[in-house]
């Protein structure tokens, strides 16, 4: 990517044209339902080379390694098809089970491996030594062309389609429908994006403008990253670990903190070989900050392994361990860097930042591949759990399995199925359809909102049924403040139930259930007060202070149709 080394434009928009139109011609067939968009065996590999070997291409070619770069690019493009093909086969057969979660797990896997395997293309194909300065040079200009170009597309789309609006204001219709064609689309934004990609490859020297600009303003956030991860753990002996696992996404934060911190170090020290951006002191403390990564990493992987014992694997659980891993050994390579070269522990970065760029492209082409396929491995941990007596068939999460573990989940399914017969009609029907009310997930959700939940006038249990029709109401989720309170309403000698929920301004959410011939259901409850002090109103609650009240009219019933009479409070 040098201004030395023009770029063979023709061929680029060929490629970008070339791309438009098998996009269009794959799209075409789902639309249609034509092969091959109901074999994945055939569509997937398809969709992935039509993608990805155009883009690996655009940001690759020079004029200089034309032939270098074809053969680099076919080369991964060939194991680029083969997992998309195993892939495919995970998907099979066709529309028996939902793939689209399947398809996000290898659309971002495969997106991040050609992202890391084009760096070490653009190296070996321009004859240049494994250095990570190119590494890390490649890989914002990549970055930045990628998104600018994409950018640039979207640019140019709102152009046409305020082009097509001004002509069909005078009744010109001729430029809004073309705009609107398939046929017309696909190729067209292709052409752009390899013109932006053409443009922007072209301003060498403004993409790196750009990337220092990021540089300086990472180089700000670094140290206060690192505060606050210092500041964090040493809080957390303080207040408690079991608060922060107590949040259900404490995991999640503290993977998060690790990955910016690791990000912001490479960002601002690059390779480590330049003169230190900060004074000697800031040097210093942030080098002893960064110590704390490991600690970060164990937490993580303590709140990891709980979840683990709790649930068993699943495929997110799978990916998030991957993460950690990553995460941990970049942790790991840095804090020996520290340890062995103190000040100058930036001259180990170059070394651990080229081989962990491996080990990324590595686990990313594999976790796609039977050798680390998570949905196999996923399923045969609940399995497992059914073996060891932890769960009963019957708790399986048979609604995961089919929306989430692709062929395994389906197969095993079936197996379920053949072996029950027509001995147990419910179980059946919870495998043949499961709902997302059954789900294992679902149920982690309704243990923490009915443990949250405030009850008065004393801790009672609540009627399955009404548990039901309750935790499908989206505003239970959040249950901050929620009180479930049991009474008896109308005086027939059942309870009935009051959910209420505060806010700082006062009542911000009231219900009531109530039971008849057909189950339970929910009601509204008016709120009216007059001069209401909200924090009064909460202590009045939180106290169980609540009472019944006769109303002072009667209701009026006119056939089907009742009148409510509500005095004026004011």
């Amino acid at each position: 990517m040098s201004i030395s080394s023009p770029l063979p434009k023709v061929q680029m928009l060929a490629i970008s044209a070339i791309q438009g139109i098998l996009l269009y011609a794959l799209y075409r067939a789902f639309d249609n339902g034509t092969w091959p968009s109901e074999s994945p065996l055939w569509s997937a590999p398809m969709w992935t080379i039509a993608t990805a070997v155009p883009v690996l291409l655009l940001l690759s070619l020079t004029r200089s390694n034309t032939i270098a770069v074809a053969k680099h690019v076919a080369g991964f493009a060939a194991i680029l098809t083969l997992l998309a093909i195993y892939t495919g086969w995970q998907a099979e057969p066709f529309g028996e089970f939902p793939v689209s979660s399947l398809s996000f797990a290898f659309v971002f896997s495969i997106g991040l491996a050609c992202f890391k395997a084009l760096m070490y293309l653009q190296q070996r194909a321009n004859g240049v030594p494994l250095t990570y300065e190119v590494l890390f040079t490649n890989s914002w200009r990549n970055f930045l062309v990628g998104a600018l170009s994409a950018l640039f597309v979207l640019v140019f789309w709102l152009v046409l389609v305020l082009w097509g609006q001004l002509f069909k204001v005078i009744e010109i219709e001729f430029f809004h429908e073309l705009f609107r064609q398939e046929w017309f689309i696909f190729p067209v934004l292709s052409i752009a994006f390899g013109l932006g990609v053409i443009m922007f490859r072209d301003l060498t020297h403004v993409i790196d403008n750009i990337s220092k600009l990021l540089h300086w303003l990472i180089k700000l956030l670094l140290p206060l990253v690192v505060t606050i991860a210092v500041i964090f753990l040493a809080a957390l002996p303080v207040v408690g670990f079991e608060v922060l696992w107590s949040t259900g996404n404490g995991t999640a934060l503290l993977l998060w903190l690790l990955a910016i911190i690791l990000f912001f170090t490479n960002a601002v020290y690059q390779d480590g070989r330049e003169v230190s951006p900060y004074p000697s002191l800031v040097h210093r403390a942030i080098y002893v900050g960064l110590c704390v990564m490991p600690f970060v990493s164990a937490l993580s992987f303590y709140g990891l392994v709980l979840r683990l014992n709790q649930y068993g694997w699943t495929v997110e659980r799978c990916w998030a361990f991957v993460v950690w891993l990553v995460l941990a050994l970049f942790s790991l390579g840095y804090v020996v860097g520290i340890v062995r070269r103190r000040t100058n522990w930036t001259t180990e970065l170059a070394r651990v930042n080229t081989a962990m760029g491996l080990v990324v492209l590595a686990i990313m082409l594999l976790a796609n591949s039977p050798v680390l396929d998570f949905r196999k491995i996923s399923l045969a941990s609940q399995l497992a759990r059914i073996e060891a007596g932890e769960i009963e068939l019957r708790d399986f999460d048979f609604y995961y399995t089919k929306n989430h573990l692709g062929r395994p989940g389906y197969l095993a399914m079936q197996d379920m199925k053949a072996d029950i017969g027509d001995s147990d009609p419910y179980l059946l029907s919870l495998i043949e359809k499961p709902t997302w009310r059954n789900s294992a997930t679902n149920q982690a959700a309704r243990d923490r909102v009915w443990a949250d939940i405030i009850y008065r006038p004393e801790a009672f249990e609540v009627p399955a049924e009404l548990k039901a029709l309750i935790f499908d109401d989206a505003l239970l989720m959040n249950t901050q403040d929620t009180m479930l309170v049991q009474i008896d309403l109308d005086g027939d000698g059942e309870f009935e139930y009051m959910r209420i929920s505060t806010h700082e301004y006062g009542l911000g959410y009231a219900q009531f259930y109530f039971r008849t011939d057909t189950g339970w259901r929910a009601g509204g409850l008016q709120y009216s007060a007059r001069n209401q002090d909200n924090d009064a109103l909460r202590d009045q609650l939180s106290d169980g202070r609540i009472e019944l009240v006769e109303p002072r009219f009667k209701h009026v019933k006119i056939g089907d149709i009742s009148l409510k009479p509500i005095a004026d409070s004011n």
